[in-house]
C-alpha cells in the first residue's frame, strides 16, 4: 500500500451567503467569522505527517542510514502515527470544499479550484523533478524511467488516471482529492440544499459500503470507499456548522466517525509495520471529530488570529515539497548534524520555502490565471447565449 501523505488542499474559509431557495430545515444562521482555526488545523496536520516522513517511516532507510527508530526514538514514537493526517486532511477538505462550492455556479467552483491548485502545483513539481533528476536521489520510484512524458503527464495532476508515476510520493491523494472535486461539482449543478447534500452524503456512505465489498475496480474508482467516511463526515460537519443540529445529522456524523475508526484500524499495520498497538490511531481521530465539532458549533470563533491564514496558505506548497526535497537534504546532512537538530532546520527551511512559493508565485499565478478563466467563462457564456454566424432565426 502507499505510505506517502496527503497534499492539502486550502479553500476561502470564510462563510458563504446562502444560496438562491435554499432548501433547509431552517434559516441558515448569520454570518459568521472566518475559521481561522481551520488554517491553524491544516497546519498541525500537515507537521504530523511531515513527522511521519522524516521520523516515523522505516520503508528508506536509505535516507538516513540507517532505521529512524534508532536515530530519533522519541520523534519517532510520535511520528509512526503521523500518516493519519491524511486522514484528517480529507474531513477538513469534506468541510471546506462544502463551503466554497455552496453558492456558487459549477464554473465558479472549478475556478477556485484551479486557481488555487495549480501555480504552486506546477512550481514545486517541476521544481521536485530537477531535484531528482539532477542528484538521482529518489527513494519512492525512479522518476527517470518515465522520462519527460512523466513530467508532462503530472503537470495534469491526473497522472495516476492516466497510469504514470507521480514525481513526488506526496502526489498521490491528489486523485483522491480529484475525484471528491468531481463528484462534488456535479453535485452542485443546478446550486447545492440542504436537503440534496444530506441525501448524496447517505447515497455515496451506503455505495461505498457495497462497492467496496464487491470486486468492480470502476466503481471502486468512482466512490473510493476507503476515503469516502472522511470527506463525508467533513461534508456533514459543514451542514451541522451552516444549518445547526438535528437528529439526522448528528446520526450521519457518528456513522462516518465509525466507519472512519474502522477504516484507520484496518491500515494502521500497514503503514505502522511491526507497530501493533492501534489505540493511539483511534484517540487521533476521535480527536480530530470533537475538535472539528467544536469547531462547526461555533466554539472556536473567538479565534480571529489572522497570521495563521498565511500558514494555512503555505501548507498545500509545503506538502509538494518536504517528501523528495527534504530526504535529499537529510541524506546529505545526516552524518554532520545531530538527527533532531537536522529535522528541526529541515522543517524551517521546508516552510520558508514555502512562504517564498506562496508569496512569489503562487498569488501572482494563481491571480493571472484567474482573470484569464473568468474571462473564457464570460465569453463562453456570451456565445452560448447568441446564435452562431451562418444561423438563421425560424
Amino acid at each position: 500500500m502507499s505510505v506517502t501523505t496527503t497534499s492539502p488542499v486550502q479553500p476561502d474559509a470564510s462563510r458563504p451567503e446562502p444560496s438562491p431557495g435554499q432548501a433547509a430545515p431552517a434559516a441558515a444562521a448569520a454570518k459568521k467569522p472566518r475559521l481561522y482555526v481551520l488554517d491553524g488545523l491544516r497546519l498541525l496536520a500537515a507537521l504530523l505527517v511531515m513527522t511521519w516522513h522524516y521520523a516515523g517511516l522505516e520503508l528508506f532507510p536509505q535516507v538516513w542510514d540507517g532505521n529512524p527508530k534508532h536515530k530519533m526514538p522519541k520523534l519517532h514514537e510520535i511520528g509512526q502515527y503521523g500518516w493519519i493526517g491524511v486522514e484528517i486532511f480529507f474531513i477538513i477538505s469534506g468541510f471546506v470544499i462544502c463551503m466554497s462550492c455552496w453558492g456558487k455556479s459549477v464554473g465558479e467552483f472549478v475556478t477556485s479550484r484551479i486557481t488555487r491548485l495549480f501555480p504552486a502545483y506546477w512550481f514545486c513539481m517541476l521544481g521536485t523533478a530537477l531535484v531528482l533528476y539532477t542528484t538521482n536521489m529518489s527513494w519512492t520510484k525512479d522518476i527517470t524511467k518515465g522520462g519527460y512524458i512523466n513530467v508532462l503527464t503530472n503537470l495534469t495532476m491526473m497522472q495516476a488516471g492516466a497510469g504514470e508515476g507521480d514525481v513526488d510520493g506526496v502526489y498521490w491523494t491528489l486523485w483522491v482529492e480529484m475525484r471528491f472535486y468531481i463528484l462534488f461539482g456535479l453535485l452542485a449543478i443546478g446550486g447545492l440544499t440542504y436537503r440534496k447534500v444530506l441525501a448524496f452524503c447517505g447515497l455515496w456512505m451506503i455505495g461505498s459500503l457495497l462497492i467496496g465489498s464487491g470486486d468492480s475496480k470502476t466503481l471502486q474508482l468512482i466512490v473510493f470507499p476507503n476515503y469516502a467516511p472522511f470527506f463525508i463526515a467533513g461534508i456533514a460537519l459543514y451542514l451541522l456548522y451552516r444549518f445547526g443540529s438535528n437528529l439526522m445529522i448528528w446520526g450521519l456524523i457518528a456513522f462516518s466517525w465509525i466507519m472512519s475508526v474502522r477504516q484507520l484500524d484496518s491500515i494502521t499495520g500497514g503503514y505502522t509495520f511491526q507497530v501493533i498497538n492501534h489505540f493511539p490511531p483511534f484517540l487521533i481521530i476521535t480527536a480530530t471529530f470533537l475538535l472539528m465539532i467544536a469547531i462547526a458549533l461555533g466554539w472556536f470563533d473567538w479565534m480571529q488570529w489572522k497570521w495563521l491564514t498565511t500558514a494555512g496558505a503555505m501548507t498545500f506548497p509545503f506538502y509538494m515539497i518536504h517528501e523528495e526535497n527534504g530526504w535529499v537534504i537529510i541524506h546529505e546532512l545526516h552524518k554532520k548534524v545531530n538527527a533532531y537538530v537536522l529535522v528541526v532546520c529541515v522543517v524551517a527551511f521546508m516552510l520558508l520555502l514555502s512562504y517564498l512559493i506562496h508569496r512569489l508565485v503562487e498569488r501572482p499565478l494563481a491571480k493571472a490565471l484567474g482573470r484569464g478563466l473568468k474571462s473564457a467563462l464570460a465569453d463562453i457564456r456570451a456565445k452560448s447565449e447568441r446564435p452562431a454566424r451562418g444561423s438563421h432565426a425560424a
